[in-house]
């Protein structure tokens, strides 16, 4: 819930929370489209949703582990330097 974010930190666990939701449901769709023998659905899957849910859970992962190295929550500072060294380029690229 977005009202129980205290911090970034919390953001980014519920964030990863739900990543990993949505890749179980995908895993299980897998599942299922495997068991009824749908290889065009296995492979739609895969291709399109199931490696990019991979690459998301690492990368926001990542971004916990390092907002918790840094001492987040207790050291906003710890905060305010991954937004800026972290997410402040994404400003850029867009």
């Amino acid at each position: 819930d977005r009202d129980d974010w205290e911090s970034g930190l919390k953001a980014m666990e519920c964030a990863l929370h739900l990543e990993k939701s949505v890749n179980q449901c995908l895993l299980d769709l897998h599942q299922l489209a495997t068991d009824k023998n749908d290889a065009h659905l296995c492979d739609f899957l895969e291709s399109h949703y199931l490696h990019e849910q991979v690459k998301s859970i690492k990368e926001l992962g990542g971004y916990v582990n390092s907002l918790c190295k840094m001492g987040a929550p207790d050291a906003g500072m710890a905060e305010y330097l991954f937004d800026k060294l972290t997410l402040g380029d994404s400003d850029k690229k867009n």
